[in-house]
């Protein structure tokens, strides 16, 4: 009798066993859905407060970021000349090209 009994609660052991597992990984999928959309709605509000923070009072920079701004428009303002400079001399290289062939 003990055994018969034990039989029968194993598969209803089992079949909460899967019924866990299934309800474990609906969870896993929805909690990574929220944190997508967690994150996506954090990366938006800081997208629309960065310029209207710089306005407020109490707003204190983070200096390293502002060193930061400093020198990515240094590094901007590098490649941009070195743009310029190659576009010149490109233009120079193609006049002196027509200059090659009108000699010939």
């Amino acid at each position: 009798m003990l055994n018969a009994g034990r039989e029968t609660s194993s598969p209803g052991t089992e079949l909460s066993e899967n019924q866990a597992k299934t309800e474990k990984e609906r969870l896993i999928e929805e909690l990574q859905l929220i944190t997508e959309e967690r994150n996506d709605l954090r990366d938006r509000l800081r997208f629309l407060t960065k310029r209207s923070m710089k306005n407020r009072p109490h707003f204190r920079p983070n200096p390293y970021y502002e060193d930061l701004e400093r020198l990515e428009e240094a590094v901007m303002s590098i490649l941009h000349n070195l743009e310029m400079e190659n576009t010149e001399i490109h233009e120079n290289n193609h006049k002196l090209k027509k200059e090659i062939t009108f000699s010939r």
